[in-house]
């Protein structure tokens, strides 16, 4: 789904299908305003297809070959033991999304909060 194609214009919008079409040539591109598409569309639609995905990337089922990342996205990590302050967290995560906000394609993490008996969980996707 290319979604909000009514905030841009058509040559942002076939600058943005080229580079789906660079990734995967065969995939289907739904173009949808406020994520409003019929179900049917997406539905037994057979999204993964082995044999296309061979043909494309002939490594695919070889688990010691290397994968090719976009070198402008990075990841980053953090583990560590013991609970977090709820309102430290919030200012983190808030300060987060203002200055990275942009940036950020996706987030999430599974947190244990001082007091809170249920685990905190967060994500997001990136925003515009």
């Amino acid at each position: 789904m290319l979604n909000k194609i009514d905030l841009v214009n058509d040559q942002e919008i076939a600058h943005v299908e080229s580079r789906i079409k660079s990734i995967n040539g065969f995939a289907p591109i739904f173009h949808t305003q406020n994520s409003i598409i019929d179900p049917k569309e997406l539905i037994n639609i057979g999204a993964f297809d082995l044999e296309k995905t061979l043909e494309m990337d002939p490594e695919f089922l070889d688990t010691d070959a290397e994968h090719e990342h976009d070198d402008r996205v990075t990841s980053t990590s953090m583990k560590f033991e013991g609970e977090l302050n709820v309102n430290k967290l919030e200012r983190y995560i808030g300060k987060l999304m203002r200055e990275y906000g942009e940036k950020l394609f996706r987030y999430k993490g599974v947190l244990a909060v001082k007091g809170i008996d249920e685990k905190y969980v967060f994500q997001g996707v990136h925003m515009l």
